[in-house]
């Protein structure tokens, strides 16, 4: 139980980093739920009306206020949580400001319901526009109720400026997420409008907190992650290859317990990742980081997201080596199959060209690698239905021998030797290391990335048609995708725009929907992580732009092209070589990197001294 509350001497506010804390409806929450943990609370219910603009209630099982403070909990940095400057130093509390109540009570209407453990009865306290109305003995539970009615209602600019109700539940919605992830003890509900949208065992367990959240597939999929090094603490899960995300907005880090958010932290985890998540995304996690006390310092801005190390490198330095090494123990991700069956083919899996078709169908090579030109045809007849409907799009691949190397996150265009079909005399001498091919043209030799190179074609064909094609293709089997309650609201606000990018959706039970078409071209195996990606957007910025569209065909042209390690036959090399020359490609991927590099007969000449200068 927190001690007895008093005002703060004036030597130890002045070196708090004072301002508002009470920005919008969930900001109040924050704050009112964060003092309910510091009372040793381990059930919180939370609910809103109108977004939280007409209404929040956080309940707790709380230590509960003595009656002797109530006329305290009001005043300007009165807390249980500090006495001294020196406090500042070891801040083990969430909250210490003593800030939070006063700056809600001064634009809402607040009413505290509050008793001790073993009182016979509680006490209320009235509370509008920051002005005490009144403070009478009341029957209520054990803990603590506070209620906050019509917030911002003598700030109408401040009101107007908040979004639709539906978007302020979101914002809730996403601070509670956090909040179960931080503290999977305490049992949470969270109710908006009257409808339950969380509540998590609190049973200690952060994978079940994740499940309450994510659902079952995704909390499957996400790696364990615990480790320390550097007097640093890590525990928690971690999602990449198929459950990385296109934006950071769901990296979830705990430190000490209290929810922070960190630029630095999670390029941290991004660079230990990024052999296993694709350029332009981002691992998801939910990673709780314990260091000593006096290590931290919390007293950065009002709000408390942000923290600062006395040691940064070090804290950096042993994040990004036990992620890597929780890494070295997960399994690679295959791509997603075509097909619900597997192929059957004639005779051994091979890895074969279709010319015709201007594309490469590559299935997992057999040690010994041969040709069979009918093989990749020997399907059912319901593979064959499949394959008519996803006949407008590039094929994806099935699982490679080798796993790619994403390129790197800074995109930039990189020099790389023009190539022309001017000199058709062009010979492909080989393979280096089932990625590299090996080219003569005249008095050079060229190295080509196979997969960069692939890349590109797709890329380039994609966008030609682009604004030719039509917008979506219908998914021979729906996608029932289980949504987070932040993007299950940007799905039902943004169906119209959904639509037009060529997503079809519906509804399919609680948080979630039914994926019935994609844009075309996406194809099924990108279906669920592109949809995903849209919504994120939306969420974001409230529309889908034409970068998105560009990026969803980057991320198509990566995932269809063949990879690095592959083995191809040689006359899948050479139409890879011709098509490249006949469309004069782009010497770089869409990415930015180099598809090919240049070693001249001269240069080569010069290394073995066979000419001097």
């Amino acid at each position: 139980m927190a001690g007895k509350i008093r005002v703060l001497p004036s030597e130890v506010v002045e070196l708090i980093a004072a301002g508002e804390v009470v920005e919008r409806p969930s900001s109040c929450i924050k704050e009112l739920v964060e003092n309910s943990l510091d009372a040793g609370a381990t059930a919180v219910s939370v609910s809103i009306e109108g977004g939280g603009l007409d209404m929040i209630r956080v309940t707790d099982n709380g230590g509960g206020i003595a009656p002797t403070d109530l006329n305290l909990v009001f005043m300007p940095h009165a807390t249980s949580k500090l006495n001294r400057a020196e406090d500042l130093h070891r801040v083990i509390t969430l909250g210490f400001r003593g800030e939070a109540l006063p700056s809600i009570a001064r634009v809402s209407k607040v009413t505290l319901q509050s008793r001790q453990k073993g009182e016979q009865s509680g006490m209320k306290a009235v509370n509008e526009g920051g002005k005490l109305i009144s403070v009478t003995e009341a029957a209520c539970a054990e803990g603590t109720q506070i209620t906050v009615k019509d917030l911002f209602y003598n700030a109408p600019v401040r009101r107007d400026f908040m979004k639709k109700p539906q978007r302020e539940t979101a914002l809730c919605a996403e601070l509670m997420e956090q909040l179960i992830l931080s503290r999977p003890d305490v049992a949470f509900r969270f109710t908006a409008d009257g409808k339950l949208l969380f509540s998590s065992p609190g049973d200690g367990q952060l994978k079940n907190a994740l499940l309450t959240i994510y659902g079952l597939a995704t909390m499957k999929a996400l790696v364990p992650v615990d480790g320390n090094g550097q007097g640093l603490l890590v525990k928690g899960f971690l999602g990449v290859g198929e459950q990385a995300r296109g934006n950071r907005g769901h990296q979830h880090f705990f430190l000490n317990g209290r929810a922070v958010r960190s630029a630095l932290l999670s390029r941290a985890v991004e660079e230990a990742c990024r052999h296993r998540v694709m350029t332009g995304r981002y691992p998801m996690f939910a990673l709780n980081l314990s260091l000593p006390y006096e290590l931290v310092d919390v007293n950065v801005h009002p709000n408390k997201w942000e923290v600062r190390f006395s040691n940064e490198q070090a804290v950096l330095s042993a994040l990004t080596m036990i992620v890597s090494d929780a890494l070295q123990t997960a399994p690679l991700e295959s791509p997603p199959p075509l097909f619900e069956a597997p192929v059957k083919m004639d005779e051994a899996q091979v890895t074969r060209l279709e010319p015709s078709a201007e594309k490469i169908i590559q299935v997992q090579a057999a040690p010994e690698v041969h040709q069979e030109p009918q093989a990749a045809r020997a399907l059912t007849a319901r593979d064959s239905a499949r394959e008519q409907v996803l006949s407008s799009v590039p094929q994806p691949e099935a699982p490679a021998v080798l796993p790619t190397k994403p390129a790197p996150e800074r995109v930039e265009q990189v020099e790389s030797p023009v190539l022309s079909k001017e000199d058709r005399k062009i010979r492909v001498l080989g393979v280096a290391f089932h990625t590299y091919i090996i080219l003569q043209q005249g008095e050079r030799i060229l190295l080509i990335d196979q997969h960069a190179l692939h890349e590109r074609l797709l890329f380039d064909k994609l966008m030609a048609s682009a604004h030719t094609t039509q917008p979506s293709q219908t998914l021979l089997l729906p996608v029932v995708l289980d949504l987070d309650y932040p993007n299950y609201q940007a799905f039902l606000a943004y169906r119209e725009d959904l639509a037009q990018a060529g997503f079809e959706a519906e509804e399919f039970g609680d948080r979630a929907v039914r994926l019935l078409s994609v844009p075309v071209e996406l194809g099924e195996p990108l279906a669920e992580r592109s949809f995903q990606d849209a919504l994120d957007e939306l969420k974001d910025r409230g529309s889908l732009s034409g970068q998105s569209r560009r990026e969803r065909i980057i991320m198509a042209s990566c995932k269809h092209a063949v990879k690095g390690g592959e083995r191809l036959p040689e006359d899948a090399l050479q139409h890879l070589v011709d098509e490249m020359l006949d469309k004069g490609t782009i010497p770089t991927c869409p990415h930015g990197r180099p598809i090919a590099l240049e070693l001249t007969r001269r240069e080569l000449e010069k290394r073995f001294r066979r000419i001097q200068g």
